[in-house]
């Protein structure tokens, strides 16, 4: 037990063990880690509009780990059910799935039912100034959370192709409308551009609280072909950086591997200092699994000049379809933010190409691949010169220190 291990000038994260999704052992689990992370009346007073936010990437079982459990999403809205605020939930899925069905799928009618909550489609959205944005100073935001007086952030632990693993920082772009999605990947092809574009648009929002369902979390071919993998935990925070710090011990990550807390340390959302950093609740070290499948690498971005660029093609990563797994349904073509798509098909009944010299390395296909057809593969030529991988990666940490 942690309860009393608090300390001056220090972000707070609640590690909570629960076994599983069984209401029994959920509910409590995470009236605790709020209670420990300041209480729910800290975060909502009577008649604000409460917004929880939980990750819908796609309408799937949640067996299946793509998305927030549905009792951990009932778990947090109950809790905050006697704060006498107006409460309500929604996301932005991926590929203009439509909000109702999606979330039916998810079985969060079925779990909210009799909960005084309210679901909202995310269906318009407003440009925003953003003054204190570094990637840049106007936003697209759904307007369901610009008229939210507070955002409960409850993302899902998981890998992710692009920013190494999806956590509270990156659950955020679902605050932005489907359609600017895409856009925004274009506009931010480079990773820690990108990273620096979900802490802006995290630190514009300012969720109240953060709540992480890692009872069971993804590993391997995240954000949606990923395997279940049992983690056994409920992490709480007000601070997102620290409680995505604490993800990444969870799964045995470094956390300067994921450029989105470096770019949430350096927007000033929080703290991935291990020294800043107290946790409440329950002993991590039990919690840890260092076998977690996830890249224990950052990620590689290369200058863009003509010379560097034709390196980046050939050592970069780069999505790989598997031609006995897909099923031609063409959403990997749909995602693509590339115009003409980066990835195509001659005819609807073959399988779609990639054209690597366009690809960005976005990932957006890889992320909403339903049948786990497409994977993030290292180039041959990556493996077979160490020399030009460490070359690469040289030029990554330079430029991550020139960002800091």
């Amino acid at each position: 037990m942690q309860e009393n291990r608090r300390t001056n000038h220090s972000s707070i994260v609640a590690v909570i063990a629960c076994a599983s999704y069984d209401p029994d052992e959920v509910r409590p689990a995470v009236d605790r880690g709020i209670r420990l992370a300041g209480g729910a009346a800290a975060c909502a007073t009577t008649g604000e509009r409460i917004l929880f936010k939980p990750n819908v990437l796609w309408g799937t079982d949640p067996s299946r780990c793509v998305v927030t459990h549905p009792e951990v999403l009932r778990a947090a809205i109950t809790a905050f059910s006697a704060t006498g605020a107006h409460l309500f939930y929604g996301d932005s899925p991926a590929a203009l799935q439509q909000a109702k069905p999606t979330m039916k799928k998810c079985g969060y009618d079925r779990a909210l039912e009799g909960l005084p909550v309210t679901l909202l489609p995310f269906e318009h959205s407003s440009m925003v100034n953003c003054p204190d944005g570094i990637a840049g100073k106007r936003l697209q935001i759904v307007s369901e959370v610009l008229e939210a007086d507070g955002i409960i952030n409850i993302p899902k632990l998981k890998t992710h192709g692009l920013t190494r693993m999806t956590g509270a920082i990156k659950n955020c772009y679902g605050c932005i409308p489907p359609v600017v999605k895409g856009e925004y990947h274009a506009r931010f092809p480079d990773v820690y551009d990108f990273s620096q574009l979900l802490a802006d648009i995290t630190s514009f929002i300012r969720p109240r609280l953060h709540i992480m369902d890692a009872i069971e979390a993804m590993e391997g071919n995240g954000p949606q072909s990923g395997t279940p993998k049992k983690l056994g935990t409920i992490l709480v925070s007000t601070d997102p950086v620290a409680l995505d710090t604490v993800a990444c011990r969870l799964i045995g990550l470094d956390p300067a591997h994921v450029p989105t807390i470096a770019a949430g340390v350096k927007t000033g959302l929080g703290t991935s200092s291990w020294d800043e950093i107290t946790l409440v609740g329950d002993p991590i070290e039990p919690l840890i699994d260092t076998t977690f499948d996830v890249v224990r690498m950052p990620p590689v971005t290369l200058p863009q000049n003509s010379l560097l660029g034709a390196i980046k093609k050939i050592f970069l990563p780069r999505p790989v379809i598997s031609a006995k797994k897909c099923t031609r349904c063409g959403r990997c073509v749909s995602i693509c933010p590339l115009r003409p798509p980066a990835v195509n098909r001659s005819s609807p009944n073959r399988i779609p190409r990639y054209n690597y010299t366009a690809c960005i390395r976005c990932y957006c296909c890889q992320e909403v691949c339903p049948s786990k057809a497409i994977t993030i593969r290292e180039p041959l030529a990556r493996k077979l010169l160490p020399f030009a991988t460490y070359l690469s990666l040289l030029i990554t940490r330079s430029r991550v220190r020139r960002r800091h």
